[in-house]
């Protein structure tokens, strides 16, 4: 059996449509007042390609399985 769509059935497809928007628009302005950096700090770097060993208790087991 169909269910009738009434104007009172919650949530309505325009407000869906309109949290949308609003949420694409925060977004847009979110990324124009923080732009993220387009490069690692060199800590970072380093961490990345040297791997933190000291901290990471599993680091001599990983792929031995």
């Amino acid at each position: 059996m169909r269910r009738s769509t009434s104007s009172t059935s919650w949530p309505a497809k325009w407000a869906l449509a309109l949290r949308q928007e609003m949420q694409m628009a925060i977004g847009q302005q979110l990324r124009i007042e923080c732009e993220l950096p387009q490069e690692l700090p060199p800590e970072l770097s380093a961490l990345l390609a040297h791997g933190d060993k000291e901290r990471d208790r599993y680091a001599d087991i990983v792929g031995t399985c």
